[in-house]
């Protein structure tokens, strides 16, 4: 690096002389580079300014900025004197960047262990050190796991047109060790070297690695355990060399005494268990005894045993610890009634419902079960309740039990002194000289005349150092004062705010991107040049650049504000991810609503783009392939910047073939939506073209055929729509509290070729609610079709609603619960066999079917999909932990899909009213979510009647005459993943 202010070029002129040039105005201000350079870039980095003075200030700004993008090794900044004024120039250097980063030979390690162990990444600034230290770094590795003399040696070639440094490591591990006989430093006794050495796996003579090692460890170490040494520890220290080049593991043991548990209540067996598994890997001490002790306590007090003593005590000599635990579990307990003492100015029905604990009632939903850790944390909310609404004296508990009027029945009592309550008699605001006096008022919760709650002062203070340091006063500083009065009925606060100095973002620089443009990363930031400096928009760049997939690291961090007017410039430094990322993978799915096809295999696969041409846009192409001849085929492209910054587009060509009950639809399209969010809220509009074939129009319902005479035929649909989704849940996989809502909706009209014309929307709502450990969960959904235009142009059956199966109507059949007749067709269907080869699979059933031999005749029997143009479904459900990750469900259904939105009915069963279900199951949590088994049952099984079609010719389909029936199944089973609402 070097700042020459000079009046000559190539001399270096007295410190007089460089002073002379400072202060005068420059003229020109040109930049050169010895390698390609992004020219905005470097402008938005120079401080120097044509037109104004040059300062000592702005010049080392400019090679301070210049030299923070790590993009020069050198920046020297010339100023030759002008007439009127000094001639500025910028001589830059470029960097070289590693790229690629390749490592051959015999490696004995794999790509990515050889990356992690390398002190720079691909595409990071090169340095001879770092690779140096790589080559040093992976050879102690080597040795590490076995190879003793290993070869690693670096090349790095310069290409002087891109400024990349090719680095290789060739890499030569040589023959791994083969292990010598171990050594154990310290005494295993009462055990020999060589029984406790037979729990190794690794024997001499084979080839030695250090995890394998390490697991040896690991084993002696059980086996000690095992032997009721369970303060024992083998831990591995060295591989020493030994002679023949061989490598001789050394461990460090240390037996200890023997641990004997005697017990009283409990078994010794299950003792010894438990307090092996609280172990993992570390030797027993008083304080994992006392650890069970409580534990143990605990988990009795939660299956009822509310007297529970459990104590423990520990005699020691040199040969043998003896750890007595003496269990006494009494009689099993409910609480029967719950007390208040004391309470004047607060129900009884207000405190219990801030209670965890609570009386016996349904069971798997109030078991009237009580421990001491539930009692404290509810005297600790009910104490809350009372401070939060003024009564900041009040003093609860501690919860009192008692016996109740039956046997293993609790009386729980809580005494509670109120005291006065405390009003907010007067608030001020001293200090804040800066703000927006309307504006923070609005933020504070302490208001006059209000009850006086400490934890709505300490959210004010929280509240009025955000209010600063997201307006550039990060060293502001807020504290709280307040005064009661004489009797406690008021009590004044006082606000007290010292504001500090303002920042104000600088430049942002950028560095670490060598594919990426940096105008793409910048504008990303949250901040533009000049405004106030806000942490919260450095928290949101850092997450808005994380989410781009195209980084494998992002940290967004400002430097320190040194210069007079308080600007901090912002580094955002990035490590960029594989361009590329791969999908593959195979699957397996069980459709119970298909006739054919039932057990479906499939494979899937994919390539990504994440950065497509440095613009952080990303493109993919992905399939799914099944057995049954069911795909799905997209191209898919996303671009972050459509408008400005907030506005994503998507688009999406499709092609696939879809399965709805036993009809395969064919769908050729293309989408494209634009979605923007408001925190909780995602919006989206959206635009669709696509073409809808039925690939088997022969199995489409009659009823089908007779009301919609093209219902074999394609057709193309053209849509547009906006959609909705609000949620405040807690977690997404597995929600506790908290609702999401959601609106969707599209127009179809007629474009191009495209005729179908309808209108659709569907709602849902859902609000999960914690009671105790159980979730309570209730959902709603319902929507409509409105067609309009001609009367012959279908709204088509990918477009329909369906209700039944494991999302809206367990109790039925996927898709299958609807109006006999109209939105699900029961008939079967006779197809006159051509030519007629043996009986058909009429004959047994339908012998005649219009005065023709039934063994002409195929039958296929309902019930099929029809669908509809407006549904509702209704859903509640308990979902009860019973332990671990396994819990189990209690649900109800309601549902119903009818012809028309203007024929829905909220009325329960009768001919077209909601269809109702109940049932139970058991999940278990997965990372991906729960894998549910579960069970409904119909309130109303029915007898449905059917007739005898002949669809020999599709387009008339002709009524036989013949009439029968069929029963519905009592219930149905279900077995999937994710809950489902």
């Amino acid at each position: 690096m070097s700042v020459a202010v000079a009046a000559a070029r190539a001399g270096a002129m007295p410190a007089a002389g460089e002073e002379a040039l400072f202060g005068r105005t420059v003229v020109t201000l040109t930049f050169t580079c010895d390698g390609a350079v992004d020219a905005a870039e470097v402008k938005s980095l120079v401080a120097v300014r044509m037109g104004r003075p040059l300062t000592e200030q702005d010049t080392a700004e400019t090679v301070r900025n210049l030299f923070a993008t790590l993009r020069f090794t050198d920046v020297q900044v010339e100023a030759l004197p002008v007439a009127g004024g000094v001639d500025v120039r910028i001589l830059l250097f470029r960097s070289f960047r590693v790229y690629p980063l390749r490592f051959t030979g015999r490696r004995g390690l794999s790509r990515d262990e050889l990356r992690r162990l390398v002190p720079f990444f691909e595409g990071g600034v090169y340095s001879a050190e770092d690779v140096e230290e790589g080559a040093a770094a992976i050879e102690r590795r080597l040795i590490a796991d076995g190879f003793p003399n290993p070869i690693v040696k670096p090349q790095t070639v310069f290409d002087r047109q891109r400024f990349d440094a090719r680095v290789s490591y060739r890499i030569d591990a040589g023959e791994r060790a083969r292990i010598a006989p171990a050594i154990l430093l310290g005494s295993p006794a009462p055990y020999t070297d060589a029984e406790l050495l037979s729990h190794a796996k690794l024997k001499p003579g084979d080839r030695y690695r250090e995890a394998k090692a390490v697991a040896d460890a690991t084993r002696m170490r059980e086996f000690l355990h095992d032997q009721g040494r369970l303060r024992a520890s083998v831990e591995l220290i060295a591989a020493q060399p030994a002679e023949g080049g061989r490598i001789a593991p050394v461990y460090r043991v240390s037996v200890g005494p023997e641990v004997v548990f005697d017990t009283r209540g409990v078994k010794e067996k299950r003792v010894r268990r438990d307090v092996h598994d609280l172990l993992e890997g570390q030797p027993l001490d008083e304080d994992l005894i006392l650890q069970y002790v409580e534990t143990q306590q605990r988990q009795l007090q939660k299956k009822g045993y509310f007297r529970a003593r459990v104590s423990y005590s520990i005699a020691q000599t040199p040969e043998r610890m003896t750890v007595s635990i003496d269990e006494d579990n009494g009689p099993k307990y409910a609480v029967e009634k719950i007390e208040f003492q004391g309470n004047a100015s607060a129900p009884d029905k207000t405190l219990r419902k801030l209670m965890v604990t609570s009386t016996k009632g349904l069971p798997l939903i109030r078991s009237g079960r009580v421990t001491d850790e539930d009692l404290r944390g509810d005297v600790d909310a009910i104490l809350g309740w009372y401070q939060a609404r003024g009564w900041v004296g009040a003093k609860v508990g501690p919860a009192e039990t008692a016996d109740g009027t039956k046997p293993g029945r609790l009386l729980v009592r809580i005494p509670i002194e109120e005291g006065p309550r405390t009003l907010v008699g007067a608030r001020s605001l001293v200090g804040a000289e800066h703000a927006d006096q309307a504006a923070l008022e609005k933020l504070l919760l302490v208001k006059t005349g209000r009850p006086f709650n400490p934890n709505d002062l300490r959210a004010d203070v929280s509240s009025i150092q955000g209010y600063y340091r997201g307006r550039g006063y990060l060293e502001a500083a807020a504290r709280d004062e307040y005064r009661f009065s004489d009797d406690r009925g008021t009590a004044d606060v006082t606000y007290r705010v010292e504001e500090g100095q303002r920042s104000f973002f600088g430049r942002t620089i950028v560095r670490g991107n060598t594919t990426t443009r940096t105008d793409r990363i910048q504008r990303l930031a949250r901040w533009t040049e000049g405004a106030p400096f806000s942490e919260e928009k450095i928290l949101d760049t850092q997450r808005r650049l994380s989410r781009t997939g195209a980084f494998r690291r992002v940290d967004v961090r400002p430097e320190p504000a040194d210069s007079p007017d308080r600007e901090r410039n912002v580094q955002i430094d990035v490590q960029e991810a594989s361009p590329l990322s791969l999908l593959y993978g195979f699957g397996y799915q069980y459709v119970p609503d298909a006739a054919e096809n039932r057990n479906d295999p499939f494979v899937v696969g994919g390539v990504t783009s994440h950065n497509l041409f440095g613009g952080l846009r990303s493109a993919g192409l992905e399939g799914q392939i099944a057995l049954s001849g069911r795909y799905r085929l997209q191209m898919s492209y996303r671009d972050p910047f459509l408008i400005g910054d907030n506005y994503p587009l998507t688009s999406v060509i499709f092609a696939s073939r879809e399965t709805i009950q036993n009809i395969d639809l064919d769908r050729l399209g293309f989408v494209t939506e634009v979605s923007r969010v408001f925190g909780n809220l995602r919006t989206s509009m959206r635009a669709e073209y696509q073409r809808i074939k039925p690939t088997n129009p022969e199995d489409l319902s009659s009823i089908e055929i007779s009301q919609f005479p093209q219902a074999d035929q394609p057709i193309e649909e053209a849509t547009i729509g906006p959609a909705l989704f609000y949620d405040r849940r807690d977690d997404v996989i597995d929600p506790h509290r908290g609702y999401y809502l959601s609106l969707a909706g599209k127009f179809a009209f007629p474009l191009f070729t495209a005729k179908a014309r309808y209108g659709k929307f569907a709602m849902q709502a859902t609000h999960f609610l914690p009671i105790g450990k159980t979730v309570f969960a209730v959902s709603g959904r319902f929507g409509g079709i409105f067609p309009y235009g001609p009367s012959d142009i279908q709204v088509p059956i990918a477009e329909r609603f369906f209700v039944g199966g494991r999302s809206t109507g367990r109790a039925f059949d996927t898709d299958l619960l609807g109006i006999p007749g109209q939105t699900v067709d029961y008939d079967t269907q006779a197809t006159l066999r051509n030519p007629a080869d043996g009986k058909g699979s009429c004959a047994p059933t339908y012998p005649v079917i219009e005065g023709r031999p039934g063994g002409d005749f195929d039958c296929t029997a309902g019930p099929r999909i029809i669908g509809g143009n407006g549904f509702v479904s209704l859903s509640a459900e308990f979902r009860v932990p019973i332990a671990g990750n396994l819990g189990a469900v209690a649900f109800y259904d309601a549902s119903q899909v009818w012809t028309s939105f203007s024929q829905i009915n909220l009325s329960f069963e009768g001919a077209d009213g909601l269809r109702q279900g109940a049932g139970a199951g058991l999940f278990y949590m997965l990372p991906i979510g729960p894998l549910r088994a579960e069970y409904s049952w119909k309130f109303q099984r029915r007898t449905i009647p059917f007739s005898v079609i002949d669809v020999t010719d599709p387009k008339n389909p002709v009524d036989t005459g013949i009439r029968s029936s069929t029963r519905e199944s009592p219930g149905e089973l279900f077995i999937s993943i994710g809950f489902p609402f």
